[in-house]
Protein backbone atom coordinates (compact mmCIF):
# COMPACT_ATOMS: atom_id res chain seq x y z
CA UNK A 1 0.00 0.00 0.00
CA UNK A 2 2.75 2.49 0.50
CA UNK A 3 2.64 5.53 2.48
CA UNK A 4 0.16 8.21 1.41
CA UNK A 5 0.89 12.06 2.59
CA UNK A 6 -1.66 15.38 3.57
CA UNK A 7 -0.60 18.56 4.51
CA UNK A 8 -2.91 19.39 7.89
CA UNK A 9 -3.63 23.19 7.88
CA UNK A 10 -5.20 24.59 11.18
CA UNK A 11 -5.19 28.30 11.28
CA UNK A 12 -1.93 29.39 10.29
CA UNK A 13 -0.24 26.03 11.55
CA UNK A 14 0.63 23.18 8.59
CA UNK A 15 2.08 19.57 9.07
CA UNK A 16 2.30 16.38 7.18
CA UNK A 17 0.02 13.25 8.22
CA UNK A 18 1.35 10.14 6.55
CA UNK A 19 -0.28 6.84 6.96
CA UNK A 20 -0.35 3.32 5.05
CA UNK A 21 -0.21 -0.17 5.65
CA UNK A 22 3.21 -1.81 6.66
CA UNK A 23 4.91 1.36 6.48
CA UNK A 24 7.24 1.39 9.35
CA UNK A 25 10.76 1.53 7.24
CA UNK A 26 9.15 5.04 6.02
CA UNK A 27 8.21 5.76 9.16
CA UNK A 28 11.75 5.43 10.57
CA UNK A 29 12.91 6.86 7.89
CA UNK A 30 11.30 10.01 8.46
CA UNK A 31 12.39 9.97 11.95
CA UNK A 32 15.90 9.68 10.86
CA UNK A 33 15.30 12.79 8.90
CA UNK A 34 14.66 15.24 11.93
CA UNK A 35 18.37 14.79 12.83
CA UNK A 36 17.35 14.57 15.99
CA UNK A 37 20.52 14.01 19.11
CA UNK A 38 18.24 12.07 21.72
CA UNK A 39 14.42 10.76 20.80
CA UNK A 40 12.17 10.63 23.83
CA UNK A 41 10.08 8.27 23.20
CA UNK A 42 6.40 9.27 25.56
CA UNK A 43 4.18 6.11 25.87
CA UNK A 44 2.51 3.39 28.12
CA UNK A 45 3.28 0.49 29.90
CA UNK A 46 0.70 -1.82 27.83
CA UNK A 47 1.88 -0.22 24.73
CA UNK A 48 5.32 -0.74 25.75
CA UNK A 49 4.65 -4.29 26.27
CA UNK A 50 3.71 -5.17 23.02
CA UNK A 51 5.27 -3.08 20.28
CA UNK A 52 9.00 -2.31 22.34
CA UNK A 53 10.89 -3.65 19.02
CA UNK A 54 8.86 -1.22 16.89
CA UNK A 55 10.48 1.74 18.86
CA UNK A 56 13.97 0.08 18.66
CA UNK A 57 13.04 0.43 15.04
CA UNK A 58 11.87 3.59 14.61
CA UNK A 59 14.58 5.07 16.65
CA UNK A 60 17.31 3.33 14.29
CA UNK A 61 21.19 4.65 15.21
CA UNK A 62 19.50 7.41 17.43
CA UNK A 63 20.22 7.59 20.81
CA UNK A 64 16.34 7.00 22.43
CA UNK A 65 14.91 7.81 25.99
CA UNK A 66 11.82 5.85 26.59
CA UNK A 67 9.59 7.12 29.49
CA UNK A 68 6.32 5.05 30.22
CA UNK A 69 3.91 4.92 32.27
CA UNK A 70 0.77 2.76 33.78
CA UNK A 71 -1.79 2.80 30.96
CA UNK A 72 -4.64 5.21 32.18
CA UNK A 73 -6.16 9.04 32.85
CA UNK A 74 -3.25 8.44 35.87
CA UNK A 75 -0.95 9.35 33.16
CA UNK A 76 -2.85 13.19 32.43
CA UNK A 77 -1.48 14.46 35.49
CA UNK A 78 1.55 17.18 36.87
CA UNK A 79 3.14 14.70 39.25
CA UNK A 80 3.54 12.48 36.15
CA UNK A 81 4.45 15.51 33.66
CA UNK A 82 6.99 16.78 36.24
CA UNK A 83 8.40 13.32 36.50
CA UNK A 84 9.26 13.03 33.16
CA UNK A 85 10.17 16.21 32.25
CA UNK A 86 12.94 16.17 34.99
CA UNK A 87 14.08 12.49 33.94
CA UNK A 88 14.29 14.01 30.31
CA UNK A 89 15.94 16.81 31.28
CA UNK A 90 18.61 14.71 33.66
CA UNK A 91 19.05 12.35 30.70
CA UNK A 92 20.82 15.33 28.69
CA UNK A 93 17.81 16.42 26.40
CA UNK A 94 18.67 19.68 24.32
CA UNK A 95 16.35 21.82 22.10
CA UNK A 96 17.78 19.47 19.09
CA UNK A 97 16.22 16.49 20.54
CA UNK A 98 12.87 15.35 19.88
CA UNK A 99 9.55 13.97 22.14
CA UNK A 100 8.07 10.95 20.27
CA UNK A 101 4.43 10.66 21.14
CA UNK A 102 3.94 6.41 20.49
CA UNK A 103 0.48 5.11 22.18
CA UNK A 104 -2.66 6.73 22.12
CA UNK A 105 -4.25 9.85 23.15
CA UNK A 106 -3.03 10.01 26.57
CA UNK A 107 0.61 9.41 25.87
CA UNK A 108 -0.30 11.95 22.75
CA UNK A 109 -1.56 14.57 24.84
CA UNK A 110 1.47 14.10 27.39
CA UNK A 111 4.02 13.70 25.14
CA UNK A 112 2.41 17.46 23.49
CA UNK A 113 2.48 19.20 26.36
CA UNK A 114 6.14 17.79 27.26
CA UNK A 115 7.39 19.17 24.02
CA UNK A 116 6.03 22.38 24.47
CA UNK A 117 7.61 22.77 27.85
CA UNK A 118 10.76 21.33 27.10
CA UNK A 119 13.28 24.93 26.53
CA UNK A 120 10.04 26.55 25.38
CA UNK A 121 9.35 24.03 22.50
CA UNK A 122 11.61 21.31 21.21
CA UNK A 123 10.03 19.38 17.80
CA UNK A 124 7.05 16.85 18.43
CA UNK A 125 6.36 13.60 15.92
CA UNK A 126 3.08 11.47 17.07
CA UNK A 127 2.88 7.85 16.07
CA UNK A 128 -0.42 7.12 17.09
CA UNK A 129 -1.34 2.99 18.07
CA UNK A 130 -4.95 3.95 18.27
CA UNK A 131 -7.86 4.82 16.11
CA UNK A 132 -8.90 7.74 18.22
CA UNK A 133 -5.72 9.13 18.82
CA UNK A 134 -4.97 8.86 14.68
CA UNK A 135 -8.24 10.61 13.89
CA UNK A 136 -8.94 12.72 16.73
CA UNK A 137 -6.32 13.69 18.79
CA UNK A 138 -3.08 13.81 16.58
CA UNK A 139 -5.70 16.40 14.30
CA UNK A 140 -5.47 19.11 17.02
CA UNK A 141 -3.17 21.75 18.20
CA UNK A 142 -4.76 21.09 21.87
CA UNK A 143 -2.77 19.45 24.51
CA UNK A 144 -3.56 19.09 27.72
CA UNK A 145 -3.66 16.83 31.14
CA UNK A 146 -6.30 17.00 33.74
CA UNK A 147 -6.24 18.76 36.90
CA UNK A 148 -7.67 17.67 40.48
CA UNK A 149 -10.87 18.95 39.14
CA UNK A 150 -11.48 17.78 35.99
CA UNK A 151 -10.48 16.94 32.38
CA UNK A 152 -8.25 19.22 30.09
CA UNK A 153 -7.98 22.16 32.61
CA UNK A 154 -4.48 22.31 32.32
CA UNK A 155 -3.31 22.56 28.34
CA UNK A 156 -1.93 24.51 25.88
CA UNK A 157 -2.03 24.82 21.85
CA UNK A 158 1.60 22.82 19.91
CA UNK A 159 1.72 21.94 16.50
CA UNK A 160 3.62 18.31 16.07
CA UNK A 161 6.29 18.67 13.38
CA UNK A 162 4.64 15.27 11.77
CA UNK A 163 2.24 12.57 12.55
CA UNK A 164 2.81 9.15 10.92
CA UNK A 165 0.50 6.34 11.31
CA UNK A 166 0.74 2.67 10.35
CA UNK A 167 -2.43 1.14 10.50
CA UNK A 168 -0.89 -2.50 10.92
CA UNK A 169 -0.51 -0.99 14.67
CA UNK A 170 -4.07 -1.12 15.02
CA UNK A 171 -4.16 -4.60 14.57
CA UNK A 172 -3.91 -5.45 18.49
CA UNK A 173 -6.83 -3.54 19.50
CA UNK A 174 -9.16 -5.05 21.47
CA UNK A 175 -12.27 -5.26 19.90
CA UNK A 176 -14.47 -2.75 22.02
CA UNK A 177 -11.47 0.02 21.86
CA UNK A 178 -10.96 -0.32 17.85
CA UNK A 179 -14.97 0.33 17.57
CA UNK A 180 -14.50 2.73 20.01
CA UNK A 181 -12.71 4.59 18.23
CA UNK A 182 -14.78 4.76 15.20
CA UNK A 183 -16.96 6.77 17.68
CA UNK A 184 -15.61 9.49 17.30
CA UNK A 185 -15.77 9.40 13.38
CA UNK A 186 -19.55 9.06 14.14
CA UNK A 187 -19.43 12.31 15.86
CA UNK A 188 -17.76 13.54 13.56
CA UNK A 189 -20.29 12.31 10.33
CA UNK A 190 -23.15 13.12 12.60
CA UNK A 191 -22.18 16.80 13.72
CA UNK A 192 -19.95 17.82 11.08
CA UNK A 193 -20.55 15.93 7.74
CA UNK A 194 -23.49 12.93 7.38
CA UNK A 195 -22.62 12.74 3.38
CA UNK A 196 -20.02 10.13 5.49
CA UNK A 197 -22.73 7.93 7.37
CA UNK A 198 -23.49 5.81 4.65
CA UNK A 199 -20.40 4.54 4.05
CA UNK A 200 -19.81 3.88 7.86
CA UNK A 201 -23.16 2.00 8.30
CA UNK A 202 -22.10 0.46 5.24
CA UNK A 203 -18.49 -0.77 6.90
CA UNK A 204 -20.69 -1.28 9.94
CA UNK A 205 -23.37 -3.68 8.40
CA UNK A 206 -20.43 -5.45 6.25
CA UNK A 207 -18.14 -5.91 10.21
CA UNK A 208 -15.11 -4.64 8.25
CA UNK A 209 -14.31 -1.89 10.48
CA UNK A 210 -10.54 -3.95 10.90
CA UNK A 211 -9.92 -3.72 7.44
CA UNK A 212 -7.27 -2.05 6.08
CA UNK A 213 -9.28 -0.02 3.62
CA UNK A 214 -11.89 0.83 6.24
CA UNK A 215 -9.92 2.46 8.93
CA UNK A 216 -7.91 3.99 5.35
CA UNK A 217 -11.38 5.82 5.17
CA UNK A 218 -11.61 6.34 8.68
CA UNK A 219 -8.34 8.23 8.02
CA UNK A 220 -9.05 10.66 5.30
CA UNK A 221 -12.34 11.07 6.34
CA UNK A 222 -11.43 12.06 9.70
CA UNK A 223 -8.84 14.64 8.18
CA UNK A 224 -11.71 16.05 5.37
CA UNK A 225 -14.32 16.81 8.47
CA UNK A 226 -11.86 18.13 11.17
CA UNK A 227 -10.07 20.15 8.92
CA UNK A 228 -13.55 21.88 7.52
CA UNK A 229 -14.19 23.47 11.43
CA UNK A 230 -10.37 23.96 12.64
CA UNK A 231 -9.09 25.08 8.97
CA UNK A 232 -9.68 28.72 9.90
CA UNK A 233 -9.78 28.26 13.58
CA UNK A 234 -6.26 27.61 15.43
CA UNK A 235 -7.68 26.79 18.73
CA UNK A 236 -10.61 25.48 18.26
CA UNK A 237 -12.52 28.34 20.21
CA UNK A 238 -15.14 29.29 17.20
CA UNK A 239 -16.42 27.09 14.49
CA UNK A 240 -13.81 24.10 15.57
CA UNK A 241 -16.12 23.83 18.57
CA UNK A 242 -18.52 21.75 17.61
CA UNK A 243 -15.98 19.08 17.89
CA UNK A 244 -17.54 18.79 21.36
CA UNK A 245 -20.43 17.49 20.22
CA UNK A 246 -21.19 14.81 22.63
CA UNK A 247 -17.80 15.08 24.78
CA UNK A 248 -19.65 17.61 27.78
CA UNK A 249 -21.39 15.02 29.46
CA UNK A 250 -19.29 12.24 27.49
CA UNK A 251 -16.23 13.53 29.78
CA UNK A 252 -18.30 13.27 32.57
CA UNK A 253 -19.10 9.70 32.48
CA UNK A 254 -15.49 9.13 31.25
CA UNK A 255 -14.27 10.92 34.69
CA UNK A 256 -16.73 10.01 36.89
CA UNK A 257 -16.69 5.73 35.92
CA UNK A 258 -12.31 6.05 35.64
CA UNK A 259 -12.72 6.63 39.55
CA UNK A 260 -14.62 3.84 40.10
CA UNK A 261 -13.02 1.61 37.77
CA UNK A 262 -9.57 3.29 36.93
CA UNK A 263 -8.21 1.84 33.46
CA UNK A 264 -10.86 -0.84 33.09
CA UNK A 265 -13.66 1.89 32.94
CA UNK A 266 -15.74 2.96 29.89
CA UNK A 267 -13.38 4.00 27.03
CA UNK A 268 -12.87 7.43 25.29
CA UNK A 269 -15.02 6.93 22.07
CA UNK A 270 -17.84 4.67 24.18
CA UNK A 271 -18.00 7.56 26.84
CA UNK A 272 -18.56 9.99 23.60
CA UNK A 273 -21.08 8.13 22.03
CA UNK A 274 -23.24 7.83 25.35
CA UNK A 275 -22.48 11.92 25.28
CA UNK A 276 -23.78 12.15 21.98
CA UNK A 277 -27.12 10.73 22.65
CA UNK A 278 -27.97 12.76 25.82
CA UNK A 279 -27.23 15.84 23.42
CA UNK A 280 -29.50 14.42 20.53
CA UNK A 281 -32.46 14.08 23.58
CA UNK A 282 -31.92 17.19 24.70
CA UNK A 283 -31.85 18.24 20.82
CA UNK A 284 -35.00 16.61 20.37
CA UNK A 285 -36.94 17.75 23.45
CA UNK A 286 -36.59 21.29 22.29
CA UNK A 287 -38.08 20.36 18.60
CA UNK A 288 -34.86 20.16 16.38
CA UNK A 289 -34.21 16.86 15.67
CA UNK A 290 -36.63 14.81 14.73
CA UNK A 291 -36.99 11.05 15.65
CA UNK A 292 -35.57 9.92 12.77
CA UNK A 293 -32.53 11.76 13.53
CA UNK A 294 -32.25 10.52 17.00
CA UNK A 295 -32.65 7.08 15.88
CA UNK A 296 -29.36 7.35 13.41
CA UNK A 297 -27.65 8.12 16.69
CA UNK A 298 -28.55 5.32 18.02
CA UNK A 299 -28.28 2.88 14.69
CA UNK A 300 -24.79 3.95 14.67
CA UNK A 301 -23.46 4.33 18.41
CA UNK A 302 -25.02 0.80 18.93
CA UNK A 303 -24.25 -0.34 15.29
CA UNK A 304 -20.36 0.33 17.22
CA UNK A 305 -20.71 -1.78 20.32
CA UNK A 306 -21.66 0.40 22.67
CA UNK A 307 -23.99 0.18 24.86
CA UNK A 308 -26.28 2.91 24.99
CA UNK A 309 -26.75 4.01 28.60
CA UNK A 310 -24.69 5.22 31.60
CA UNK A 311 -22.05 2.36 32.94
CA UNK A 312 -23.31 0.63 36.06
CA UNK A 313 -20.72 2.27 37.70
CA UNK A 314 -22.07 5.77 36.73
CA UNK A 315 -25.27 7.26 38.44
CA UNK A 316 -27.01 10.33 36.96
CA UNK A 317 -26.19 12.31 40.20
CA UNK A 318 -22.56 11.23 39.85
CA UNK A 319 -22.35 13.13 35.93
CA UNK A 320 -24.33 15.85 37.18
CA UNK A 321 -21.71 16.80 40.24
CA UNK A 322 -18.97 16.73 37.51
CA UNK A 323 -20.64 17.85 34.23
CA UNK A 324 -20.24 21.25 36.02
CA UNK A 325 -16.81 21.71 35.46
CA UNK A 326 -16.88 21.00 31.78
CA UNK A 327 -13.74 23.26 30.33
CA UNK A 328 -15.57 24.99 27.69
CA UNK A 329 -17.32 27.26 30.23
CA UNK A 330 -16.54 31.06 29.65
CA UNK A 331 -16.91 30.81 26.21
CA UNK A 332 -21.18 32.02 26.86
CA UNK A 333 -22.11 34.66 29.56
CA UNK A 334 -22.57 32.45 32.34
CA UNK A 335 -25.85 31.53 33.82
CA UNK A 336 -27.01 30.02 36.69
CA UNK A 337 -27.88 26.29 36.74
CA UNK A 338 -26.98 26.33 32.78
CA UNK A 339 -23.87 25.06 30.88
CA UNK A 340 -22.47 25.95 26.85
CA UNK A 341 -23.14 22.87 24.74
CA UNK A 342 -22.99 21.37 21.28
CA UNK A 343 -26.62 20.49 20.28
CA UNK A 344 -27.65 20.09 16.79
CA UNK A 345 -30.74 21.74 15.04
CA UNK A 346 -30.06 18.47 12.13
CA UNK A 347 -27.83 16.55 11.05
CA UNK A 348 -24.28 18.72 10.33
CA UNK A 349 -26.04 21.83 11.68
CA UNK A 350 -24.96 22.94 14.97
CA UNK A 351 -27.15 25.63 16.84
CA UNK A 352 -25.52 28.48 17.11
CA UNK A 353 -25.11 31.74 19.56
CA UNK A 354 -23.08 34.68 17.35
CA UNK A 355 -20.41 32.78 15.67
CA UNK A 356 -20.30 29.77 18.43
CA UNK A 357 -21.95 26.05 18.18
CA UNK A 358 -22.74 26.61 21.53
CA UNK A 359 -26.37 27.05 23.51
CA UNK A 360 -27.08 27.08 27.04
CA UNK A 361 -28.51 23.84 28.11
CA UNK A 362 -30.01 24.10 31.94
CA UNK A 363 -29.13 20.91 34.33
CA UNK A 364 -32.63 20.21 33.86
CA UNK A 365 -32.84 19.90 30.54
CA UNK A 366 -29.16 17.23 31.32
CA UNK A 367 -30.87 15.27 33.57
CA UNK A 368 -33.83 14.57 32.23
CA UNK A 369 -31.90 13.13 28.85
CA UNK A 370 -29.99 10.94 31.20
CA UNK A 371 -33.27 9.86 33.16
CA UNK A 372 -34.18 9.01 29.30
CA UNK A 373 -30.89 6.86 28.67
CA UNK A 374 -30.87 5.39 31.91
CA UNK A 375 -33.98 3.51 31.44
CA UNK A 376 -34.46 1.75 28.56
CA UNK A 377 -38.11 1.76 28.28
CA UNK A 378 -38.37 5.36 28.84
CA UNK A 379 -35.48 5.70 25.69
CA UNK A 380 -37.63 4.34 23.14
CA UNK A 381 -40.20 7.42 23.01
CA UNK A 382 -38.23 10.47 23.95
CA UNK A 383 -39.85 13.72 24.66
CA UNK A 384 -43.11 13.25 23.23
CA UNK A 385 -42.83 11.39 20.48
CA UNK A 386 -45.02 9.17 19.09
CA UNK A 387 -43.24 6.67 16.69
CA UNK A 388 -40.42 4.93 18.81
CA UNK A 389 -36.92 5.31 18.11
CA UNK A 390 -35.41 2.44 17.11
CA UNK A 391 -31.90 0.71 18.97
Amino acid sequence: MGITSRTIRIGERTYPYSFGEDCLTEIADGIAGLHADTLIFVTDDTVLGLYRTVVERLSGDTPALVLSHRAGESMKTLSCLTEHLETALRAGATRRSVVVAFGGGVPGNLAGLMANLLFRGVRLVHVPTTTIAAMDSVLSLKQAINSPVGKNHLGTYYAPTAVYVDVRLFATLPEDELRSGYCEMAKNCLAIRPVELDRLRAYIAADELATPAALSWLLNASIAAKSAVTRDDTYERRSGLVLEYGHTVGHAIEICDYRVRGAAGIAHGAAIAVGMLVAAHISHARGWLSDDEVSAHYEIITGLGVEPGLPPTVSIADVLAVVDDDNKKGYLTARPDALPFVLLRGLGRPAMTGELPLVHVSLPEIREALEIIAKPSARLAPSGSAPAVGV
